[in-house]
C-alpha cells in the first residue's frame, strides 16, 4: 500500500495523509462494532446508517475497495436483505487492519 501515491491523488502531503488515516483507524472499530451488532439486532436502518459511515471515511481517503464492500452492505440494508453480512463485515474488518499494519 502506497500512501504517498494516495496522498498526491488527494492532493495531501504524504504527512496530512496519513493522521487522516490514524485518525480514520481510530474511529473505524467502533463503526465496525456498531455495524457488528446492528446486524446482531436485525436493525436494518442501524446496519445502513454504520456501512454508509465507513463507505464515507474509506472513499474520502482513496480506499476504494473498502468503500465498495461498506456500499455493498449499505444497499444490501436499505433492501432489507442482511442475511450474509457477515462476510462482508469481516472483509472489511480485514482491509482496515491490512491498512494498520501497512501503516506500521
Amino acid at each position: 500500500m502506497n500512501f504517498a501515491e494516495l496522498a498526491a491523488k488527494l492532493g495531501l502531503e504524504e504527512e496530512e495523509y496519513t493522521e487522516l488515516v490514524e485518525l480514520l483507524l481510530a474511529t473505524a472499530p467502533n463503526d465496525l462494532q456498531n455495524l457488528s451488532m446492528a446486524l446482531e439486532n436485525d436493525d436494518v436502518g442501524a446496519v445502513a446508517g454504520a456501512a454508509h459511515s465507513l463507505k464515507g471515511a474509506a472513499a474520502n481517503l482513496g480506499f476504494a475497495e473498502l468503500a465498495d464492500i461498506a456500499g455493498e452492505i449499505e444497499a444490501q440494508a436499505r433492501m432489507g436483505l442482511l442475511a450474509g453480512l457477515n462476510a462482508r463485515v469481516a472483509a472489511l474488518q480485514q482491509g482496515f487492519d491490512e491498512i494498520a499494519s501497512a501503516l506500521g
